[in-house]
């Protein structure tokens, strides 16, 4: 691969398949790429992976180019964002199921701002319907994790905790 070298500088391959006969992502990514472009007809095709995916699909995107599979008027683009990181400091790793379902996070993200909710009703000796505080649970922890997420430089790496993506500390408007 022009412009991939290993650890000893070495040209680098992109291993397509096996030597066990058994195939891999590489060999995938071209398979679905190909597919893309010849049965759907697309002309841009953009693929949306951390940002430690940058160097294989430069790879894919080179070898499916000089086998003559893109014609000029496809556009293949590649936009990382940063990686995912435990509290640890170490990559989310999606193959082995260390990361966190996004459904699970929506509802806890409103578990946690429904208790704060009902603290401060408590505080403030108020009572609110349950629609009322349901939806306002609903809002907040939605929200939460919209401001997390979006807060964040796309393209920096960033550690997940809950207890910061959910703090309701942040802002205390009044309810």
């Amino acid at each position: 691969m022009e412009g991939f070298t290993n650890k000893q500088g070495k040209p680098q391959p992109l291993i397509v398949q096996k030597s066990d006969g058994g195939f891999n992502y590489a060999t995938t990514d071209l398979a679905a790429l190909r597919h893309r472009i010849t049965e759907e007809e697309a002309t841009r095709i953009i693929y949306v992976t951390d940002a430690g995916q940058a160097n294989h699909f430069a790879q894919v995107f080179q070898v499916a180019r000089r086998a003559g599979w893109v014609p000029d008027s496809v556009e293949l683009v590649h936009m990382p964002f940063g990686l995912v990181q435990g509290e640890d400091g170490k990559k989310l790793k999606t193959r082995s199921g260390e990361t966190i379902r996004l459904r699970d996070l929506l509802d806890e993200a409103v578990s946690r701002a429904q208790a704060d909710i009902d603290t401060r009703l408590k505080a403030d000796g108020r009572t609110e319907s349950p629609e009322f505080v349901a939806n306002l649970a609903q809002v907040i922890g939605l929200g939460a994790v919209k401001y997390a997420d979006l807060s964040q430089n796309r393209t920096s790496n960033y550690v997940f905790s809950y207890d910061k993506m959910l703090a309701c500390k942040a802002i205390r408007p009044p309810i």
